[in-house]
């Protein structure tokens, strides 16, 4: 089998493992209720759209970790014997960061339906859903570091995304928290493209996801798998 045809083959076993594990459940419900009670009438688009954005950060980790947590050892196994020990930690990563740039886009349709339209429309809307890429990527590598192998634990999964989700929000350095506090502020100083940020996160992501990959390569390699 090709590169190309096991890499698709992956995607598709993990995305059907995350809907029949119906582990998706609570993340996406929790992302859903937040963004709904902050919905109303009078709320400005760009400010909506940072909000949705922020909240995607802890869900998107929480959804990251159900996926990595469902796959039974067993499954896993024959996997790395098939395709290597890495590829199938990379795409159970993309998996859920596909989902969750649905979810944003889903969202700020509703927000668009819902939340007063500013003059400078494009320019918002289209800061806004950068910064939801921002966060969304921001959500995955904190899914990625907080996930089994590197955290087995329900209890330290749990400490590990909580507080990294408030870190990575409230700490003025952070990626997410730069672009949503500039999506917050383009309904009147006007929106401006998080390019710094998204730059910022690249390498953040890159780094998580090779750091769990290597992770699942060396427990791959300690029963006797070919890494990949």
């Amino acid at each position: 089998m090709t590169a190309p045809l096991r890499l698709t083959a992956l995607l598709r076993y993990y995305g059907a493992l995350l809907l029949r594990s119906q582990r998706w459940l609570p993340p996406v419900v929790l992302y859903v209720g937040l963004v709904a009670i902050s919905l109303d009438g009078q709320s400005r688009l760009g400010s909506q759209l940072g909000w949705n954005a922020a909240v995607l950060v802890p869900a998107l980790a929480w959804l990251t970790r159900s996926l990595l947590a469902a796959e039974p050892p067993a499954a896993r196994a024959c996997l790395a014997a098939a395709t290597g020990t890495r590829r199938p930690q990379y795409a159970a990563l993309v998996i859920p960061l596909a989902l969750g740039l649905a979810l944003v886009a889903l969202a700020a349709a509703g927000s668009l339906l819902v939340c007063r339209a500013p003059q400078n429309l494009a320019s918002v809307l289209g800061g806004g859903l950068a910064t939801g890429l921002v966060c969304a990527l921001t959500g995955s590598a904190l899914g990625a570091v907080g996930s089994p192998p590197l955290v087995r634990t329900t209890a330290g999964a749990a400490g590990t995304l909580l507080i990294g989700s408030v870190l990575l929000l409230v700490v003025s350095a952070s990626p997410a928290n730069v672009a949503v506090r500039d999506a917050f502020s383009s309904d009147e100083t006007g929106s401006r493209f998080p390019l710094l940020p998204l730059l910022a996160v690249l390498p953040l992501v890159v780094a998580c996801w090779w750091t769990s990959a290597r992770a699942a390569g060396r427990v791959g390699a300690a029963t006797g798998q070919e890494p990949g």
